[in-house]
């Protein structure tokens, strides 16, 4: 990621957590500012954000202060609820399947001819052709949170 989309990122975060103020003009004409301050607010931690292991919240540990080896833009898209990172079971070479689990949630991946893979294996040949079982994954694509299903854009092998 280029150092300035980063600083353009990061000044964005912050700014989301200032203060806000708002000016309001009465029907008398005077002006009244009023400022909120969310920090502090007791918000739940949304998809993908937070700093903590939370199993009841797949997504919670996909940002960049956790321990594994995505890259900074794999981070940012699984921040945003893109993606899951996880341990790879029920994996299948031949029909090209395996099952995510991410903080003990399961999903079924599946991929698309268009799905990139990246990291130890760059095609699907490779990712397939050896048995993945329990490896480390990045997966980013459409989730189905009711179905427990991912389809994938995009197989990082950490």
């Amino acid at each position: 990621m280029k150092p300035t989309l980063l600083a353009l990122l990061t000044a964005a975060l912050l700014a989301s957590c200032a203060p806000k103020t708002e000016t309001t003009t009465t029907e008398e004409g005077t002006t009244v500012e009023t400022t909120t301050d969310t920090t502090g607010v007791d918000n739940p931690v949304a998809e993908g954000e937070g700093a903590t292991d939370n199993a009841s919240d797949p997504g919670v540990d996909s940002t960049l202060t956790n321990d594994d080896d995505a890259n900074m833009s794999e981070e940012v898209d699984m921040a945003v609820g893109d993606g899951l990172e996880g341990t790879v079971t029920d994996f299948d070479g031949t029909a090209q399947t395996f099952t995510l689990n991410e903080n003990d949630a399961n999903y079924a991946v599946t991929i698309t001819p268009e799905t990139v893979f990246e990291g130890a294996a760059t095609t699907a040949e490779e990712f397939f052709g050896t048995d993945r079982a329990d490896a480390s994954v990045a997966v980013e694509g459409e989730i189905d949170e009711a179905a427990s299903t991912l389809t994938a854009n995009k197989i990082t092998l950490n």
